[in-house]
């Protein structure tokens, strides 16, 4: 009795799992946040692809996605994403479970820093941006809590024809709040010397506030590039703010 039971209860789950794994990609495409939109989908609620994703009217790019069936016994519905472009990609994990928002660990990507602004591209600062978020939980459209680790490479202000070099920011979830994230920022590879904290609020502003410095040896063309922000003070540093919105 014990072992029919033990193969009823399988065989359901089996039944279940098939079920669920044949439901259409446009069925979880419909669940999305209303943010988002999906064009081209086709495959499953298993495993899909969908030709094109927007964020708020702005492309991304294409997505495969591939059911974590573990995270099913968790009371989770959680993915390996694959979303790529011509000059970048997403890949990661995503949770989503009731009341709890959407999760993701452990997601590379490397993007230009113009994605989510690609219409101001003219007028924004350039540079690629690459790095691994370690955890990440959205609410309502928003990180309430963020730990990673990313480069900035190749950054031009706008208009400059040089770039001013490579450079690293920390996002620490114990120095964020939920209304708002804090990184720090510092050079990896330039000829300037910076430090500065970035903040992210919910309401899409950033505000990027510091000191920089040209390194010792530098061109004299960056020193020129940092001599608008004002004279330097004892130690030889300027004092810089840089506010916006995304």
């Amino acid at each position: 009795m014990r072992q029919r039971t033990l193969i009823a209860v399988v065989g359901g789950l089996v039944f279940v799992g098939v079920a669920v794994g044949t439901l259409p990609a446009s069925l979880l495409v419909s669940r999305l946040p209303p943010d988002l939109k999906a064009d081209g989908v086709s495959g499953s609620i298993w495993s899909g692809s969908a030709d094109a994703i927007r964020l708020r009217g702005t492309p991304l790019g294409a997505i495969n996605w591939a059911a974590d069936l573990g995270a099913l016994l968790h009371g989770q519905l959680a993915y390996e994403i694959d979303l790529s472009r011509p000059d970048g990609f997403v890949r990661g994990h995503i949770a989503a479970s009731l009341g709890n928002g959407l999760t993701g660990e452990n997601i590379s990507l490397e993007l230009p820093v113009t994605t989510l602004n690609p219409e101001r591209a003219s007028t924004a600062w350039q540079g690629d941006l690459k790095g691994t978020v370690r955890l990440v939980r959205v609410v309502n459209s928003w990180p309430t809590t963020l730990a990673g680790a990313f480069t900035l490479s190749n950054l031009k202000p706008p208009g400059a024809d040089q770039a001013l070099g490579t450079f690293a920011i920390e996002f620490d979830p114990k120095a964020s709040t939920p209304v708002q994230l804090v990184g720090r920022v510092s050079d990896v590879d330039s000829p300037l010397l910076v430090r500065a904290q970035l903040i992210i609020r919910r309401d899409r502003s950033y505000v990027l506030d510091g000191d920089v410095t040209p390194r010792p040896g530098a061109p004299p063309e960056v020193a020129r590039a940092v001599a608008f922000l004002g004279a330097p003070d004892s130690s030889g540093r300027r004092q810089f703010q840089i506010t916006g919105t995304f």
